[in-house]
Parts: structure tokens; C-alpha cells; sequence
């Protein structure tokens, strides 16, 4: 488990100021992000040495069983090790480690990566994990169902190669399937599985891992019924993006790994979605009503995990100062104030989003939804832009080559904006952008930032 080591020279740069780049550089983002993960999980073996004692025992014991994992099968480790969830369980093991004393810390989030690919690779041996409902999640596999464990219950898993037994101290026990059969549903077994019909899906769905959920979130395990329409849903949005957006498509194809379905609390807004700088190609998504929405989404949230992925590379944001803090900006698309950081990402999302309807315009036959493409493409093609000049008049926000980033992107957008709308459609737009001012302005009043 050796990391790489990448840069972006500045025709890369470009092109993915540009909101492009290709599937070879989203492929290159990948493999670098897959880098930093090992390069975290060295700083992980450091951290817990300067522990030393127990601590340093038990994470230099979960670090040997990856070794021993990835010589028995380096390409499974790889790809539990790449699994989307992995990055913030990683992130939080290094806070737990930073962040306490020198005593011994509890059970850390790094060992259920270190049962996934025990689990998967069938090693030999114990691991002791923690119970979260449903269960035990082995992030890239799938979860243990253990509807009696208390949250917070000690587990121990034995792995073998012929399938592994996972226990509680309340004598209860769950069998794993061997690892040459982890994909099919058993009873106390959840695998992943494919957001498309078929052995070879190109990405998953994660319906068991409450790592990549928020308090206001709940992930749940789809039914067969649902599971059915999300496929279907899912087929048809990269059918969409494959026939029109062929750029899209296939970035989409090398860099989107996971969708994890959420189910909100009753009055939260439908067409939710979400993505995090730690889980390049995985995408929280409440359900989606069509498939070009989700196509619409698909788009939108990859260049959020791009954008990360750059962002790990290279410095597009100047360091703050004491005597300057950060400031915060109006965002079309929000209801409170923004930093720099979430504007930039969010600029750069919808810089995509407007050029997806800039295209669908010329596809859709039916009177009605052309003009929702034609306003779509004219409401996020002007906010991307007044938010593009918004970071540029920022002096000090923006490192040069950051400044140089977001300028290119403003060119794209000049660009997309000389493409001819309707003036229905514009105008409806506009109306649309008036009126979110107004109620951004009302809301955030007298200090009321939401945050």
C-alpha cells in the first residue's frame, strides 16, 4: 500500500475550471484521493505511536490487518479501502486520536475498515467493533443485522475463509457468508447492491451505512419494490446522460461509486441531495421523482466531488487572517450566508447544472418542459455568474491560482450565456432569482444566518 504522488498542471486546471475535464482526469482524481487515504492511514499509525500503550497496540494491530489483507487480495483491499464511507471513518479515527489525551481512546471507526477487508479477503482472525443499527456496517460490503444489540454494544468479529461469525456478550451470534458469496442477501446479512439492473453495475447502492447521514437524515434498506424504482430511475438517467451529455456520462462512470438513499423528517424538501469533500463518489439523495432529475443531480454532485479532489491538490483559497476573517456571501441557491469555500463549490456545481439544460433544451420535445430546461438553464447560468464576479471582487479570498480558477470558470459561463433563451423563459428566471433575494434578505435580517 504505496500512495502516488500527483499534480494538476495548468491545462488540467483549466479544463476543470472549464467544468470538464474528461474521464482520464476524473480517473486521476480518484486514484489520488485513494492516495491520500493511505497517506491518512500512515498519519493514523504515527498518531496512535505517540499515544503509544494500548492505544498504539490496537491501531498498529488494525493497521497489520490491512497489510495482511491487501497481500492476500490487494485488489478487494483497494476497494474497500476506496469505498466512499471509508474517507470519513478514516477523518474521524484521526480526530479521536488527535483530539484525546494520552490514555487509551475507545473503539475507533478505523476498525470496521479493518474488518471490511478482513471480511472480504477472508482472513483469520478477531476484531472488536461496535454495534450501530442496524448493526455492524463493514463499509463496502454491506451491514450485520443485530436488531437486539443496544447502539453502542461491544461486538467481536472472527473471520475465516470459509465466512466469518460476528458476536455479542448477550451470547448472540450472526454467520457471515464465505467471501466468495458476500453479494448475496442472507439471513442477518445486508449486502450492497447495484444501483442497475445486472452483475456488472457501475455503481452501488449503499442502503445501510449511517456514516454518510446527518442527524436530519435516515438512511433505510429499500424494500424490492423501491429498490426496483431506483433502478429503474438510475438506468434511465444514465441512458439520458450516455445519449446527450456523453461528457457527463463518462465521468460519471469512472469517478460515481455509491448512492445512498435518505428518508427525511416530514415538511424537508423533496429533491435533496448531498455530497462530501472525504467521499469522493458517493451521493446522498432522497428519492428521485424522474430520470432527468437524477441526471441532473448526478452531474451536479460529481463536480462537487471533482471540485474536492482538486481541492486536496492544490490552494484555491487564500488563509485567513486574524485581522481579516472569512467573509460570507449571498448564494442563489441557499438560504443563508455562504463561505467562500461553500460558494466556490456551489458556483462550480451549478456552472454544470446550467450547461445540462442549456443542452436538454434541444431534446425535449413536450412544450412545457422545454421552457422548465430553458428557465433552469437561465436562473443557474445568472447566479453562477453573480457569484463567479462576487469571489473575483474578493482581493484576498483567492489564492493567484485560484483567482486564475475561477476566472476560467467565468469565461465558461459568458460563454453559455450567449446561447440564445427565449425571453419567457429569462424573464420567469429572473423573477424566480428577485424573489429568493427577497426572502434570503428577510430571513437573514437582524443577524438570523440560519447557520
Amino acid at each position: 500500500m504505496t500512495p502516488s504522488a500527483y499534480r494538476l498542471d495548468g491545462r488540467l486546471l483549466c479544463a476543470l475550471a472549464r467544468g470538464g475535464g474528461g474521464a482520464e482526469t476524473v480517473r486521476m482524481l480518484r486514484e489520488s484521493e485513494y492516495s491520500r487515504r493511505l497517506l491518512l492511514l500512515r498519519a493514523l499509525l504515527d498518531r496512535a505511536g505517540e499515544h503509544g500503550g494500548d492505544t498504539w497496540r490496537g491501531v498498529n494491530r488494525l493497521f497489520g490487518v490491512l497489510t495482511d489483507a491487501w497481500r492476500a487480495a490487494p485488489d478487494v483491499t483497494r476497494r474497500i479501502l476506496a469505498h466512499p464511507s471509508v474517507g470519513p471513518r478514516l477523518v474521524t479515527t484521526w480526530r479521536t486520536l488527535d483530539e484525546s489525551g494520552p490514555a487509551a481512546v475507545g473503539p475507533l471507526p478505523l476498525a470496521s475498515v479493518a474488518a471490511a477487508a478482513a471480511t472480504a479477503t477472508g482472513l483469520d482472525v478477531s476484531i472488536g467493533l461496535t454495534g450501530v443499527p442496524p448493526g455492524v456496517v463493514l463499509p463496502g460490503l454491506g451491514a450485520v443485522r443485530l436488531p437486539d444489540a443496544a447502539p453502542g454494544a461491544a461486538l467481536l468479529l472472527r473471520g475465516s475463509p470459509t465466512g466469518g461469525v460476528l458476536e455479542a456478550g448477550t451470547g448472540l451470534r450472526v454467520h457471515l457468508p464465505p467471501a466468495t458469496v458476500l453479494g448475496a442477501e442472507r439471513a442477518g446479512w445486508w449486502p450492497l447492491r447495484g444501483a442497475t439492473p445486472g452483475p456488472r453495475a457501475s455503481f452501488l447502492v449503499d442502503d445501510v451505512d449511517q456514516v454518510v447521514a446527518t442527524d436530519a437524515e435516515r438512511p433505510y434498506r429499500l424494500a424490492e419494490d423501491e429498490l426496483r424504482v431506483w433502478r429503474s430511475t438510475a438506468a434511465g438517467a444514465m441512458r439520458l446522460l450516455r445519449a446527450r451529455h456523453t461528457d457527463y456520462a463518462a465521468e460519471l462512470d469512472e469517478g460515481l461509486r455509491t448512492l445512498t438513499p435518505l428518508r427525511f423528517a416530514e415538511g424537508s424538501p423533496a429533491g435533496h441531495s448531498g455530497s462530501t469533500a472525504e467521499m469522493f463518489g458517493g451521493v446522498t439523495l432522497s428519492r428521485p421523482l424522474h430520470a432527468r432529475d437524477l441526471a441532473e443531480t448526478l452531474v451536479h454532485e460529481m463536480q462537487h466531488s471533482k471540485l474536492a479532489a482538486v481541492m486536496h491538490l492544490v490552494d484555491l483559497l487564500a488563509e485567513p487572517s486574524a485581522a481579516q476573517p472569512r467573509a460570507r456571501y449571498y448564494a442563489p441557491w441557499r438560504d443563508d450566508p455562504r463561505p467562500l469555500y461553500g460558494l466556490l463549490h456551489g458556483t462550480y456545481a451549478f456552472l454544470s447544472v446550467a450547461r445540462f439544460w442549456s443542452r436538454e433544451t434541444a431534446f425535449v420535445s413536450d412544450p412545457a418542459e422545454r421552457h422548465r430546461a430553458q428557465v433552469r438553464c437561465a436562473r443557474w447560468r445568472e447566479a453562477a455568474s453573480e457569484t463567479t464576479e462576487a469571489m473575483l471582487a474578493d482581493r484576498s479570498g483567492l489564492t493567484g491560482t485560484g483567482r486564475r480558477f475561477v476566472a476560467t470558470m467565468g469565461k465558461a459561463l459568458a460563454e453559455l450565456r450567449t446561447v440564445p433563451l427565449p425571453e419567457s423563459a429569462v424573464r420567469e428566471a429572473r423573477q424566480q432569482a428577485d424573489l429568493h433575494r427577497a426572502r434570503w434578505s428577510e430571513r437573514n435580517r437582524a443577524g438570523r444566518t440560519g447557520n
